[in-house]
């Protein structure tokens, strides 16, 4: 039970932490600084089941490079211009808060879902370093064309993506080092390693929401149903597009992006709502179709071992 709780049932503990995250009373913003630990250890865990060597290959195999060129694009502005057009005819006054969700990089979360999945650990672990380091043109720009207000600025942006590749190498460092110093170890707690990437996940779920939920605090429950329909229409087309690749690229490769398009950098999303555009709750309740999005991947793709299949 313990197993499938950290595997396939994810979404059980997952949901849980964002209930207690967004409505257990008290101030709890002193536990934001628990935040880098929690990404820290999902990277860590999840590394040590990716070879060094793997991510040197990657370098070199053109194929996947040029994967990683297009899926970038379609997750920094294919998808959020889709996502921002349709909520604008919908409802316009929540369509720049979409925007600015679906605009944000891939999660560093992504790749430990990826890897649950049977997907390509290294194409994803790529895809959050490309969209990492794009984000700080690619949103500015973007909020300056779907809203006339202030939008995240660039320094800001590239501190944040210096901030996010230091969680990306310091992680990978320590599991390589541990992969070379420990192999009989590494090796022997193969089975742990995604569970343990897993738990690293659901505690950040709770203390990202904990960390931040002076931005929402007072909110009744009505006022979070518009947002939320949005932000699930948002994710059920991404879905969607997404299934509908199935016959064009193979499974490892589809899941991977198909776990960095729907799990994208959330807590980045809450930062800059918090900063820019205060009282939209587009940001915070991304969490719920987020996680549902990456089950019902799980579900509906099936994906399957080929030769295309990370090592």
């Amino acid at each position: 039970m313990l197993a499938s709780l950290l595997g396939p049932r994810f979404w059980i503990p997952s949901y849980i932490a964002l209930a207690i995250g967004l409505f257990a009373p008290g101030d709890f913003a002193w536990i934001k600084a628990l935040v880098p630990w929690t990404l820290g250890g999902i990277l860590f865990f999840t590394c040590l089941k990716i070879p060094f060597g793997s991510v040197v290959d990657g370098f070199g195999d053109r194929l996947l490079l040029r994967r990683c060129g297009w899926m970038a694009v379609a997750k920094l502005i294919a998808l959020p211009a889709l996502a921002w057009g349709v909520t604008w005819l919908i409802a316009p006054e929540w369509a720049a808060g979409v925007a600015l969700v679906t605009l944000m990089p891939a999660g560093l979360s992504s790749v430990a879902l990826t890897d649950l999945h049977r997907g390509d650990r290294v194409l994803a672990l790529f895809l959050i370093i490309v969209t990492s380091l794009l984000a700080p043109l690619t949103i500015p720009c973007g909020m300056a064309l779907v809203h006339s207000g202030p939008s995240p600025d660039v320094a800001r942006l590239a501190g944040q993506a210096a901030y996010i590749l230091t969680l990306l190498v310091v992680p990978f460092a320590a599991a390589q080092a541990v992969r070379l110093t420990l192999p009989r170890l590494v090796e022997h707690g193969m089975g742990w390693w995604g569970r343990l990437s897993i738990l690293c996940l659901i505690t950040l779920v709770l203390v990202s929401c904990w960390g931040n939920r002076a931005a929402w605090q007072g909110w009744e429950a009505s006022r979070m149903l518009v947002p939320l329909g949005l932000v699930t229409l948002s994710a059920g087309m991404t879905l969607g597009l997404l299934l509908l690749l199935r016959r064009s690229l193979p499974a490892p490769a589809l899941t991977a992006f198909a776990c960095v398009s729907i799990y994208m950098n959330n807590g980045l999303s809450i930062a800059y709502a918090t900063a820019f555009h205060p009282g939209d709750a587009d940001c915070v309740l991304m969490q719920v179709p987020m996680v549902a999005g990456v089950v019902l991947w799980g579900r509906w793709a099936k994906p399957h071992d080929s030769e295309d299949a990370p090592t």
